[in-house]
């Protein structure tokens, strides 16, 4: 089973992605310090055990940078015994999944300027007249970007190591 966390935009985003089958909780106004309880609730919700996720997959923005450090972080920890495999997308590249190639998706970043994702380029761009930009779409299309993207090989380290155990 494969978890996506999206915490880049409005809110948080959570999918479980089973043998075709999607169960999704989007909560518009939760904070990343909700990410346990959430990833809970779904999981319950749908009878499912956290063992039964192989694989996850985070967002990395760009978007809302409190909420991209508090998802690559959630999904940090629950990789970190390496009993998953974690891997990371643009989430501009994982919004693109739900157009044909080469739609341009759009971002709204704050006052007049968006994050654009244009003939495979990223870009921050300002706009006088609001476009319509891609904010509320849902994560269903994230997990088939899973076996495209190299896991992260950061949770392979071993950060538990006493530097000072060696014996001299």
């Amino acid at each position: 089973m494969d978890l996506v966390v999206d915490c880049s935009r409005k809110g948080v985003n959570l999918g479980l992605y089973a043998s075709g089958v999607s169960y999704e909780l989007f909560e518009p106004n939760a904070k990343g310090d909700e990410l346990g309880l959430l990833l809970n609730r779904l999981l319950s919700e749908n009878n499912f055990e956290l063992e039964q996720v192989k694989r996850v997959l985070v967002t990395l923005g760009p978007g809302s940078f409190t909420g991209i450090r508090a998802g690559i972080a959630f999904c940090e920890g629950l990789c970190f015994s390496g009993k998953r495999t974690l891997h990371g997308v643009s989430t501009l590249r994982a919004l693109a999944s739900h157009f044909p190639e080469g739609e341009t998706i759009i971002l709204h970043a704050r006052a007049n300027l968006y994050y654009v994702l244009k003939d495979n380029c990223e870009s921050l761009a300002e706009y006088k007249i609001p476009p319509q930009t891609h904010e509320n779409l849902p994560i269903t299309p994230f997990a088939k970007l899973i076996p495209q993207i190299e896991p992260s090989r950061t949770q392979k380290a071993n950060y538990l190591m006493n530097p000072y155990s060696k014996v001299f």
